[in-house]
């Protein structure tokens, strides 16, 4: 066992536990409140927060299992190492057993099995301090052995690769699931006898059960060693002084980058948007893309689990036709129903869009006698701490702004509540023989209406509806860009309003946060009338975006308010988008990478653009110098693909590319770069299986990688990579967990994982194994140098390749058809770049004679 202390490195200025940085005063400022700025690091306030706990009444109490976990456990776990309540399951049921808390999204990371806070580890005399205890010694106790065993069985039958038993105020954490040669229970566990023990040693704590430290797989190092899991190899990343680097722009790419942001990105986030952008802007959504590496089967089950867990199913908000006629009829019978209009659609599909459209050109006669009441989450502020309330005062000033409706104003009031005003004067208070004591006491009375806002509100829009004909139409947009516990109070206050207000309220969300809801939370309660917004063709969107920018360049330009003082007018940005307008509408292999990258998001499908216009991979000045001699200039795949790829950076970095690198590893096992591109291959053709619903289990997922000799943890790492890189998507539409293949995944391991463009970028953050291979990928630049370290690195994956084609293996992914086709596209770089040389050295040669 590696003493912990192998793992510390000090500076002058920091201090390093495995996977996380500490500024070393952080760990003293636990007790230290005089530090300017008034807050505490992360660090710092979860040890301050464990110091709180271990004063904790419940601490020897023996209180039940229930209170310990409420009182104790949750705490440690969200207020001391970091973890959120999102991130954790409780009460999961499998196979006929339920386990108090599944950790780790989409995969479990831990499963941490609470026992009433009267039972205690008992550990043998001369061993209490120490933290790397071995299993059996703890098994000598019989009820922490009954709890090792029963945590065991947990994760064994979930593929979960950490199983924790804890009290509240004592844990022992191991490893349950190994693929290593060691049996579980002859393995070690980190143990912490008391809270006590915890604070004293919080570093150790927080290095190897914070959220943080549990991802970067510290506990595996500290309890399993690197000798039978030895971890991958630096990357060449690591080597390189300025890396990730910024790219440069010329003056000209930095003017255009401008340029695209004011007639482009802007005129979305704009706060009121024109009529004119909603009418030749949108697109319709519903029809499927042609161009999408998923099947349509695939595509067609995206709602299915929603369809089955809402009375009478669900309808689509538009069809071939137009807009579904149900949903303006529903329009009126939720308003009788008293039920909110869920509108159902992926993040980025469009929904705010869908519904502007609606509003303003679908439906506009019928609503034309509708008071439109808009809160969109994504521009209020993120604190919201009265959410009726913050509502009220939002449709207020709506109502006074758009409406010319003061709700407050004094002669409006005393008209809302006529009613109460003449049920007033028959009271004792309603003498009118003294005026003014009868005004003071009437106000009296309207000012207690008036305090309560939301029936205020509610009462108001009863009268205009009275008066006037015209009823609220209430839009809560974007809501599931905030937390879950927020969206939940959002249901709850949408159900309100359309229980008790006049009209029709309008509710947009994406289906995993409706299926949450709908499972476990606020939209359990209520039953529901759901419509699904399916994504628009994003090349449709691109182009009608670029021909909506063109008309307004030109119209700048006629009417003298084009920017000056750029090294760009606006006959030079006709011509640039001109070339994009034309590549969005016949360049067949671009509208691929655009529909099947943004994986139907036309907010990504949009940003992609943008981070085209003006990027430092693509030679602005070219694209002019083209339009100058009466052409048009046409893009080049790989110069869209390195402008995505790379960003606003000189290297690949996978933190802020849009892009996953599915050749990096986390062992030292040269297979494990065929391991993401095999459970995707394997996921998309269960997903496509006869008779399935697109989906694929989380556990098939790790048979399926186990099959191939592949450890839990490696699979685990993988799955987390494909998920937070939208390569799959993680559903808890079923008990254990699934995953629906996406074209984002389908798309890089079966298109742009076969391009030079890609395999270039990824060199630099994939570990190589071979020594003598790694010795020689070095940081290059120039094209013949970049060719040639592709031509090593495909030669290295041919190799580690090499294992599996001559095993009983059956992988889903075969490197032997790609490698094929990255001969072919190195070989046309190569050609290329061979060609450019040539005619430099003509120019040359023709320049001196």
């Amino acid at each position: 066992m590696p003493d912990v202390r192998e793992h510390w490195h000090t500076s002058s200025n920091q201090t390093r536990f495995p996977g996380c940085w500490l500024q070393a005063g952080a760990i003293d400022r636990s007790n230290d409140h005089s530090s300017t700025g008034g807050e505490m690091d992360p660090y710092a306030s979860a040890k301050n927060e464990l110091k709180k706990l271990s004063s904790s009444p419940t601490v020897g109490s023996g209180a039940n299992e229930d209170t310990t976990r409420m009182q104790l456990i949750d705490a440690l776990l969200f207020n001391c190492l970091d973890w959120n309540t999102q991130d954790a399951t409780t009460e999961d049921h499998h196979n006929g057993s339920y386990v108090d808390y599944i950790v780790g999204k989409p995969a479990g990371q831990f499963i941490l099995e609470a026992k009433r806070e009267g039972i205690s580890f008992s550990l043998p005399a001369g061993i209490a301090g120490r933290h790397a205890i071995s299993v059996p010694t703890l098994m000598d106790n019989k009820n922490t052995a009954d709890a090792i065993r029963q945590v065991l069985g947990y994760c064994q039958e979930r593929g979960v690769p950490i199983g924790i038993i804890s009290n509240g105020h004592q844990l022992a954490a191991f490893f349950a699931s190994r693929q290593d040669g060691v049996p579980p229970l002859e393995g070690e566990a980190l143990v912490f006898s008391s809270f006590q023990e915890m604070y004293d040693n919080f570093r150790m704590l927080w290095g190897y059960l914070s959220k943080s430290a549990i991802s970067t797989k510290n506990l595996q190092r500290y309890l399993i060693g690197r000798k039978n899991q030895p971890l991958a190899p630096e990357k060449l990343a690591n080597s390189i002084p300025r890396y990730p680097g910024f790219r440069k722009r010329t003056e000209l790419e930095t003017d255009l980058k401008m340029l695209g942001q004011l007639f482009i990105q802007d005129l979305e986030h704009e706060k009121q948007i024109s009529d004119e952008f909603v009418r030749d802007c949108y697109c319709a959504s519903g029809a499927l893309s042609q161009y999408s590496m998923l099947s349509k089967e695939v595509l067609r089950a995206r709602y299915t689990s929603i369809s089955a867990a809402v009375a009478g199913g669900v309808e689509k908000a538009s069809t071939k036709r137009g807009i579904n006629p149900k949903l303006t009829a529903d329009m009126v019978t939720t308003g009788l129903s008293r039920r909110p209009i869920i509108l159902l659609g992926d993040v980025g599909v469009g929904k705010s869009m869908f519904l502007r459209h609606f509003i303003r050109v679908d439906a506009k006669d019928v609503i034309k006698n509708s008071l439109i009441l808009y809160v969109d989450f994504v521009r209020e502020p993120v604190f919201v701490n009265d959410l009726p309330m913050y509502i009220t005062e939002r449709m207020s000033e709506q109502l006074e702004a758009d409406y010319g409706i003061d709700i407050h104003d004094r002669s409006f009031v005393k008209a809302v509540y006529n009613k109460e005003i003449n049920k007033f004067k028959r009271t004792i208070f309603g003498d009118e023989s003294d005026p003014d004591e009868y005004r003071k006491q009437e106000r009296l009375m309207l000012a207690g209406h008036l305090s309560k806002e939301f029936e205020h509100l509610r009462r108001s829009l009863e009268h205009i509806r009275a008066t006037s004909a015209k009823s609220p139409l209430v839009v809560l947009d974007n809501i599931d860009q905030r937390p879950p516990d927020f969206q939940e109070r959002i249901f709850e206050s949408a159900h309100s309003i359309a229980d008790s207000w006049p009209g029709t309220v309008f509710v947009a969300i994406r289906p995993s946060t409706f299926f949450q809801s709908r499972s476990h939370g606020a939209l359990a309660a209520y039953q529901t009338r759901v419509f699904t917004i399916e994504p628009a063709r994003t090349d449709q969107v691109v182009t009608k975006r670029l021909e909506y920018a063109r008309a307004k360049v030109i119209e700048s330009g006629t009417e003298g308010i084009f920017p000056e003082n750029l090294s760009i007018d606006d006959n030079d940005l006709v011509a640039y988008l001109d070339a994009l307008i034309k590549a969005f509408k016949y360049d067949d292999e671009l509208k691929s990478l655009m529909d099947n990258m943004s994986g139907g998001n036309t907010r990504n499908a949009l940003m992609f653009l943008f981070t085209f216009i003006g990027s430092g991979y693509v030679s602005t000045q070219r694209v002019l110098d083209v339009a100058d001699s009466g052409r048009v200039y046409v893009v080049p795949m790989h110069e869209f693909v390195r402008a995505i790829v790379f960003g606003d950076y000189d290297y690949f970095s996978p933190e802020a590319s849009a892009v996953c690198n599915i050749f990096d590893i986390t062992t030292n096992d040269g297979r494990e770069h065929f391991l993401l591109p095999n459970i995707l291959a394997h996921a998309q053709r269960v997903a496509e299986s006869a008779g399935g619903n697109g989906l694929v289990s989380a556990a098939g997922l790790y048979s399926f990688g186990q099959s191939l000799g592949f450890s839990q943890e490696q699979i685990g790492a993988q799955l987390d990579r494909a998920s937070k890189k939208n390569l799959l998507a993680y559903t808890e539409s079923t008990d254990e967990g699934s995953y629906r293949p996406t074209s984002v995944g389908n798309y890089l391991y079966r298109k742009l994982a076969h391009s030079f463009s890609y395999i270039d970028a990824m060199i630099v953050d994939t570990p190589i194994i071979d020594p003598s291979v790694r010795r020689n990928i070095k940081d290059v630049h120039s094209i013949k140098d970049r060719v040639h370290r592709a031509k090593q690195f495909h030669a290295y994956l041919d190799a580690q390749w090499e294992t599996f084609a001559t095993s009983d293996l059956e992988p889903s992914f075969s490197w032997a058809e790609v490698s094929a086709e990255l001969t072919a596209d190195i070989d046309i770089a190569e050609s290329k770049a061979d060609a450019a040389i040539q005619k430099r050295n003509a120019s040359s040669t023709n320049f001196w004679q």
